[in-house]
């Protein structure tokens, strides 16, 4: 097993609004476009180098809070060729840690796009803005792929969204006004090329 690097999932506030409720109004007013809320996901992708088709399984681990697939906080997308699809989901448990595998299936030369982020969908997780997840990521290869070695290429990434009011009658207001960031993490080894070796 290879660890890629950690990841953190979001939805809170830049700064936090009460932050500001006792300042002068008018250096409040100036901040209050950093009070958008940002929805910040993990986003992988993964290059097969080989010719033939492999199976790799994708684990994530975190200590606190845990991630629990029953709870819709959490969703992800598989992204092979244009089209989202949700990925095989389980948990295990170990030493109190809550563990979530995925096992993806990438063609031959082929290069899929993993995505793990906050229910986007979730209305009541949007407006509370009190979401957040963090762990680390580890790939391998899967005992149902049938070649024993791999050689794959992954880039991890953060990317989030910011946004002010969900209130549509707000849309012209200078603090709801929509932002993107996205950032590249550190690969664990330091390097994105990676060799991996059939468990069992």
């Amino acid at each position: 097993m290879t660890v890629i690097s950690t990841f953190e999932l979001l939805v809170k506030p830049q700064l936090p609004k009460k932050t500001i409720s006792n300042i002068p109004s008018d250096i409040a007013e100036q901040l209050a476009p950093l009070t958008r809320t940002i929805v910040q996901g993990y986003f992988l992708t993964i290059a097969n180098l080989e010719s033939t088709i492999i199976q790799v399984s994708l684990v994530f681990t975190v200590k606190t809070p845990k991630i629990d697939p029953d709870d819709n906080q959490i969703i992800t997308l598989l992204d092979t060729s244009g089209q989202n699809i949700i990925g095989r989901v389980f948990q295990e448990k170990k030493d109190d840690a809550s563990k979530t595998r995925f096992t993806i299936p990438i063609a031959g030369n082929d290069t899929v796009l993993f995505i793990l982020q906050p229910n986007v969908t979730d209305l009541e997780l949007l407006q509370a803005a009190n979401f957040e997840v963090r762990g680390y990521a580890e790939i391998f290869l899967s005992s149902v792929s049938t070649p024993k070695t791999a050689k794959i290429l992954v880039t991890p990434e953060h990317r989030g969204t910011f946004f002010g009011s969900l209130n549509p009658a707000d849309k012209d207001d200078s603090s709801s006004k929509l932002g993107e960031v996205a950032y590249g993490l550190p690969i664990a080894g330091g390097n994105s090329l990676l060799e991996l070796i059939r468990e069992g």
